[in-house]
């Protein structure tokens, strides 16, 4: 029998609602986007440890109190709990630009092999305004599906879809212009 994606995380949800060992399963599915996403926000390596740590332990703290209610949308879930931990650290510091994070790159390999294409993504992503910014970074880092962005942002996935295609068209368009 095929497992769907839906069925295969409910199932790893109750399991580590009766088992919290079993959540490892979990946060080794969703660490990389959770941290990937927090990355781009911040723009250094340590905060990011620091927040994605905080939104897994209150992940957890959250299924094992069944907090987590909306079956199918865990994603949903998580994000909004990694976005809340986002605003209290603002709170304490100030915001770190996307063009600013782009400059932050964990591999430094990748940091000099794709500098100059970093630098002009950089330079267009900072002519976006901010709700298209976070728009990019849930869907690229956070790497979540158009349904879940929709949820989590009170728009329809249609609206979702049709923003995403617009920016992309608008980065790519942008992008031709200054590399002809």
């Amino acid at each position: 029998m095929i497992m769907t994606e839906s069925y295969d995380i409910h199932e790893l949800i109750e399991r580590a609602r009766q088992d919290p060992d079993a959540f490892s399963a979990l946060y080794r599915r969703y660490l990389p986007r959770v941290y990937r996403y927090l990355f781009i926000r911040l723009g250094n390596s340590q905060d990011a440890e620091d927040i994605t740590s905080k939104v897994f332990t209150e992940v957890l703290e959250g299924l094992i109190n069944q907090r987590y209610r909306e079956n199918g949308k865990f994603a949903v879930w998580l994000f909004t709990i990694a976005r809340r931990r986002l605003i209290d650290f603002y709170r304490q510091r100030p915001a770190v630009s996307l063009e600013k994070a782009a400059l932050f790159d964990p591999d430094p390999f990748d940091q000099i092999q794709f500098s100059d294409n970093k630098t002009r993504l950089k330079e267009l992503l900072s002519r976006l305004d901010e709700d298209k910014q976070e728009l990019i970074r849930l869907r690229f880092a956070g790497g979540l599906s158009f349904a879940e962005i929709a949820s989590l942002e009170g728009k329809s996935e249609s609206a979702v879809k049709m923003m995403t295609h617009r920016i992309i068209h608008w980065l790519r368009e942008n992008w031709e212009d200054k590399n002809v």
